[in-house]
């Protein structure tokens, strides 16, 4: 199990980089926030180590983002992540697997129409579904309630889903639940080529996050690395040198 920890300063919650939706299929659409340049700063640095990992392989492209426990910033981060990549021009997809809560739809001010739980369900196809955020990052909301988001994300049907988009973008985001509290992200995780684990100071554990990573190197998952929201921003100073806020 790798543990290369991407350790990020001042990851803000709800902080999104500055991306106008040109969205295909949307209902509902509008411009995210507008991120501090630490924020902006920081994703960049993280895409820069996920990419020098992720590319010593060309096989590995699908990243299941988690949390041990809710709150800690892990929605924000796969849409940070998948938005940041995209601006390179890699052709991403994020995945909201997050069957029970959907978030991502928010984050991006999207419609959750047709998503994910539908196309695993057999009611609809992916090109029904999926939406186009930006001309490099197509998104898969969660889609309609269900009562078994484990079996489906679990699925064969899953397996085909992700082997087909390996054909078509450089890098797969999904967006999971917390990994200590229900066992879908475990299903996710086993058919990722990595995980990474999402924290914050003062609300996640030294006993929750080994708890979520015992649990993943049981089923011998990859531990691409950590990113810390809530940290104090230590270079403050050196950004006002540059005359950055």
């Amino acid at each position: 199990m790798e543990n290369n920890f991407l350790n990020e300063n001042s990851v803000a919650q709800n902080s999104l980089i500055d991306e106008v939706s040109s969205n295909k299929k949307t209902v509902k659409t509008g411009s995210v926030y507008k991120a501090p340049f630490a924020v902006v700063e920081a994703y960049k640095n993280i895409r820069i180590r996920l990419m020098s990992i992720l590319e010593k392989s060309t096989d590995k492209k699908i990243i299941a983002i988690t949390s041990p426990n809710a709150a800690a910033g892990k929605s924000t981060t796969s849409v940070n992540l998948a938005i940041t990549l995209s601006q390179i021009g890699k052709k991403v997809m994020l995945i909201d697997g997050d069957i029970r809560r959907a978030t991502v739809d928010k984050k991006l001010r999207i419609e959750n129409g047709l998503g994910c739980s539908d196309v695993l369900a057999g009611n609809c196809q992916f090109n029904e579904a999926v939406v186009n955020y930006n001309p490099n990052l197509d998104v898969l909301t969660s889609g309609s309630v269900v009562n078994n988001p484990s079996d489906l994300l679990g699925s064969v049907e899953f397996d085909r889903l992700l082997n087909d988009l390996r054909e078509t973008y450089d890098y797969i985001i999904i967006d999971t639940p917390p990994l200590n509290l229900v066992s879908d992200t475990l299903a996710i995780s086993k058919k990722c080529d990595g995980v990474i684990l999402v924290a914050r100071v003062g609300l996640s554990t030294y006993a929750e996050l080994k708890s979520a990573l015992e649990s993943l190197k049981i089923l011998d998952i990859c531990v691409l690395g950590a990113i810390v929201n809530g940290v104090e921003d230590v270079k403050k100073k050196y950004k006002s040198y540059y005359g950055y806020k």
